[in-house]
């Protein structure tokens, strides 16, 4: 402050502090303004320039949309061209008569995971749906590959749906018009659905929806309820499937009563994964596909591969031999597969109830009310009578 008589006289006084003055020059001032203002002004080219180009390209929409329509076209066709030819996929057959022949298919996405981990070779497997034959009931163990063979199956047949070649040896394909699946275990709690609500809804919008030109993947199915439930609601999609849908059906399940389903339905097969068990209980999955039913699921020596402690491992061994012997010593046999009951014919309304029927209560007066009541009354049957 004592210096404030040297300040030149182009400076401005700008605030006065305590002990000093602050200044600024018209030079500084018109920086400051520029730098507050540079953001504003930069959104606003900005903003000015987009409209600009926006409206440049009005006249061309149409030649731009079909440009990008064709670039879209061309990448995906060129991505699929280069799979076919780098992994040796082959083109499909299309024929008019229904029917799914797939002959050493394989899923590409496990296919290139196990070379690119250098794990092993995939394992090929065939498939053959006709009109003679359009249900696989699929058994076999856990991680025997059961769920990789369904989805390999549509996979192929999704991609030659849209013009791809296909993994495989060779494929022949008639008429599809959708792929249904219900795979997996997922809940809706948000909108209050449990994982096996989850599971009926979509099993239900399928037993609904699906044709016989229709491809349907069940895996699983009745897994979220109680073994009696689940085996016998498994067991009654199977048939409705079969019977009135007359889809083309993989049906996975570990519920081996289900394997007597082909020996009361035409259109069905059993179909198995395969796997070698050595006499102390060590597993190989050979990942094949066979004819015919699995004869065990080996969910305990998947437990032990999964790294179980080996006392629960003997423990559920142990009582698994003991399920297995009571089973084997009961004789009761249900048949799963026998056609439902004729629906209960309803019992003719009676006095009371056509009487009741009548009524209009919002129109009754209260003495007309009491009066009824009275009518009605009389009408109740006697005791000791029906």
């Amino acid at each position: 402050a004592s210096h404030v008589g040297k300040v030149p006289a182009d400076y401005q006084r700008r605030q006065t502090m305590k002990n000093a003055e602050r200044y600024i020059t018209p030079e500084l001032k018109a920086f400051e303004d520029k730098a507050l203002a540079a953001e504003e002004r930069a959104l606003a080219r900005e903003k000015q320039l987009w409209e600009d180009l926006l409206d440049a390209l009005q006249p061309h929409l149409a030649a731009l949309g079909a440009l990008a329509r064709a670039l879209a076209w061309l990448d995906a066709l060129a991505a699929l061209a280069e799979r076919a030819a780098t992994l040796g996929w082959v083109r499909p057959a299309f024929v008019a008569h229904p029917c799914i022949e797939i002959e050493a298919g394989r899923h590409p996405v496990v296919e290139a995971r196990l070379a690119q981990t250098g794990t092993g070779a995939f394992i090929a497997n065939h498939c053959r749906l006709d009109a003679k034959t359009r249900m696989l009931v699929i058994t076999g163990p856990n991680m025997g590959g059961k769920s990789t063979y369904m989805r390999q199956v549509a996979l192929i047949v999704l991609l030659a749906s849209i013009g791809s070649f296909v993994p495989a040896v060779a494929c022949r394909l008639g008429p599809i018009d959708a792929i249904h699946t219900r795979i997996g275990a997922a809940d809706d709690l948000a909108n209050a659905q449990s994982t096996f609500m989850v599971e009926m809804t979509e099993a239900a919008a399928i037993v609904h929806a699906a044709t016989e030109h229709s491809l349907v993947l069940m895996d699983e199915i009745g897994r979220g309820t109680s073994t009696f439930d689940g085996l016998a609601l498994a067991g009654a999609i199977a048939a409705h499937l079969h019977d009135r849908n007359r889809s083309f059906a993989l049906f996975a399940t570990h519920y081996f009563e289900l394997t007597a389903f082909p020996g009361k339905h035409a259109s069905a097969l059993n179909m198995h994964v395969s796997a070698a068990e050595s006499a102390g209980h060590e597993i190989v999955f050979l990942h094949e596909v066979q004819p015919g039913p699995a004869s065990k699921s080996y969910g305990v020596q998947v437990a032990r591969l999964a790294g179980m402690p080996a006392s629960i491992v003997r423990q559920a061994r142990a009582t698994l031999d003991a399920l297995e012997a009571q089973q084997r010593a009961s004789d009761a046999q249900v048949d799963l597969f026998a056609p439902p009951p004729p629906a209960a014919s309803a019992a003719p309304p009676s006095p009371l109830e056509d009487a009741v029927a009548d009524l209009d209560p919002d129109s009754l007066t209260p003495r007309e009310a009491l009066d009824a009541l009275y009518r009605l009354r009389k009408l109740l049957p006697k005791e000791g009578t029906t």
